[in-house]
């Protein structure tokens, strides 16, 4: 990515929305992003998630100005140096899909819902870089609104991933209602997130970690009013207990007054006070540093690394197909061929195609990972996998496209059909479909790729009639997708014929 190049990180939080803008400079330890301008607008998406599970309308409006605000801002980038993200809230709501409709419109940008591993290791990212390089392990915490990660790591590696279901404005809703804070009521969030955090101090339990680390909003809330109360230079838990102290004197979380917090963090002091102090106690931390690297900083060096080769998603390829002992060589095979259909029925430089290509290629490789379950149905063992697996560095809506594109690699094309507007998208599924038909024999045959082009809606598939002849299994099988396309009506017309070599479309 060439030097002073901008980008720019999008958080849909659950507490706050926020905006990072980077720029990229060249550094002895490579390139680096230098923020130089930052967006915050405190939407609160999880207050708004009601008893049923849906984002209220009020929340909704909220992060729709927030988003416009943002977008407005980022009107000149281009979309491969913009990536948004939603958390908690987000993962939880039940319309989610519908509100992201309206929220990548009004921010003019894909927003992609991120699993609890996948924001831990994201927050890991950006913390690494913010940190000391030492060969020390470390804990970093942090606990957002709507859950807490917790992740050791050393240096740039993360060794362990966590993340529990609670955070400092889902506790303050569900503990302190009115925001009235009693020893009573603190009590009852503290043991609460106590138990979350039981399975999370189980399996880092296995790591010791020389120092402890927070970030994000409540870790430098706690941290600045430390400092400016008790000239602490971090916290410990003897400033959590004089904050806590503070809370229940005032009795009110909305007109508490400490040096160093925020009116904006007053409503969600109780919770997350509740949830550090029980991150303390269960994980048994005796100090903790702040540290200004988290999920926001995450993004941006991610999409470094993606420019630079060195995407993390492609290492969880890698893995899978270790894991799974897929036939490497057959499913390059495939990806190659499939690659090469796409390229010629839908070309161009779009984003979008791009991003389907890109999947496309992934998703060709792990087709067959299903057939470590059983060979019967493998297909549908494979999109379950691709859907549910922990993927680091895929969001969730990318890995539910690459079990999309397993669950259709074979059999009916009834999944497709609530995917009648997204052309690429289907282009991609046939594409692999006639990849796996063209590699059936599974041997190391050169067969050459069909010419498949789209024209005005009529889908056009051709091979050479020595083609068929030396392939006949594969002919038989084309003829047979064809049939299958033209039924399900997911092309205005699809034409499958053999050709003489040399012999021009007419069509």
């Amino acid at each position: 990515m060439p030097e002073n190049r901008l980008l720019a990180a999008v958080d849909l939080g659950s507490n706050s929305f926020r905006l990072l803008i980077a720029r990229v400079e060249a550094s002895p330890r490579g390139p680096r992003v230098v923020p130089v301008e930052s967006l915050r607008d405190g939407v609160r998406l999880a207050d708004g998630l009601r008893s049923d599970g849906l984002l209220g309308e009020a929340s909704c409006r909220r992060a729709l100005v927030a988003l416009a605000a943002f977008g407005e801002r980022l009107r000149s980038f281009s979309p491969e140096r913009v990536r948004a993200v939603g958390t908690s809230a987000l993962r939880m709501a039940r319309n989610a899909q519908r509100f992201l409709r309206t929220a990548e419109a009004a921010l003019g940008f894909p927003v992609d819902i991120v699993s609890g591993l996948e924001e831990a290791r994201l927050i890991y990212v950006g913390a690494a870089h913010a940190l000391p390089d030492d060969d020390e392990t470390r804990l970093v915490v942090d606990v957002g609104g709507g859950s807490t990660e917790c992740i050791v790591g050393v240096g740039a590696e993360a060794l362990a991933l966590e993340s529990a279901g609670v955070g400092c404005v889902v506790l303050s809703n569900r503990r302190f209602a009115g925001r009235c804070v009693t020893e009573e009521a603190f009590d009852a969030a503290y043991y609460e997130a106590r138990d979350a955090f039981a399975q999370t101090a189980a399996s880092l339990g296995a790591h010791r970690w020389r120092y402890a680390v927070g970030t994000s909003g409540t870790a430098e809330s706690l941290w600045r009013v430390a400092r400016a109360h008790w000239g602490a230079d971090a916290l410990d838990r003897e400033s959590l207990m004089r904050t806590r102290a503070e809370l229940l004197a005032a009795g009110d979380a909305s007109s508490v007054r400490l040096a160093g917090l925020t009116p904006e963090r007053r409503p969600v002091l109780a919770g997350g006070l509740a949830v550090m102090t029980a991150v303390f106690d269960e994980l048994r931390i005796d100090r903790m540093q702040y540290c200004d690297g988290a999920l926001l900083q995450g993004l941006l060096h991610d999409l470094l690394d993606r420019d630079a080769d060195r995407d993390v998603r492609a290492l969880t390829i890698r893995r899978l197909l270790r894991r799974h002992r897929v036939d490497a060589a057959r499913a390059r095979r495939v990806r190659d061929t499939a690659l090469a259909l796409f390229d010629q029925a839908a070309p161009g430089a779009r984003e979008e195609v791009r991003a389907r290509r890109t999947l496309l290629g992934w998703a060709a490789e792990l087709a067959e990972i299903g057939r470590s379950v059983t060979h019967e149905d493998f297909h549908r063992h494979s999109a379950y996998l691709l859907a549910h697996a922990e993927m680091p560095g895929f969001s969730q809506s990318e890995q539910d496209h690459l079990a999309l594109l397993a669950l259709t690699q074979t059999g009916g094309l009834e999944a497709l059909r609530a995917h009648a507007d997204d052309e690429a998208g289907r282009l991609a599924v046939l594409a692999l479909r006639v990849a796996t038909i063209v590699h059936r024999r599974r041997d190391a045959s050169d067969a050459p790729v069909p010419a498949l082009s789209l024209s005005r809606g009529i889908l056009r598939l051709q091979t050479t009639r020595e083609w068929a002849q030396r392939f006949p299994l594969a002919h038989q099988g084309l003829i047979a997708e064809a049939r299958a396309w033209s039924q399900a009506g997911l092309f205005e017309r699809f034409v499958y014929e053999t050709i003489e070599p040399g012999v021009a479309d007419a069509a």
